[in-house]
């Protein structure tokens, strides 16, 4: 599989809301970061998306523009979550890095005042 091809694969996993499917694309030193954390390796990655996916009732990860250079993945997705009981439309700009078929990092950004008005 490409780097594209990963990515999708990943960031599609997540409408499922399935941690095993979502956790399988990392690599073994995969670094997951995002304003809520910075996650290293499979042990910690697994936490945090299972703890994420309990407050998670539906996930719709629409992506706007993807644009690819060698192994770098970037991505602009309006994220469509039913988060904690709330709706949230979080305009979100990632970046993915590639190694083989498995994620190496990944990196999301977004202003979470935006996220933290929707949610009130």
């Amino acid at each position: 599989m490409s780097p594209e091809e990963i990515v999708r694969a990943e960031l599609s996993a997540w409408d499922r809301l399935d941690a095993d499917e979502i956790v399988s694309h990392f690599a073994e030193d995969a670094v997951w970061e995002f304003p809520g954390g910075l996650f290293t390796g499979p042990y910690e990655i697994r936490k945090a998306v299972k703890g994420y996916l309990a407050r998670t009732e539906r996930c719709d990860l629409e992506v706007v523009n993807l644009a690819v250079t060698d192994n770098v993945v970037l991505t602009e997705r309006v994220d469509h979550l039913l988060f904690d009981g709330k709706v949230i439309d979080a305009r979100v700009m990632g970046a993915f890095e590639v190694k083989g078929e498995k994620i190496t990092a990944w990196r999301d950004y977004f202003d979470t005042s935006a996220y933290q008005a929707q949610s009130n």
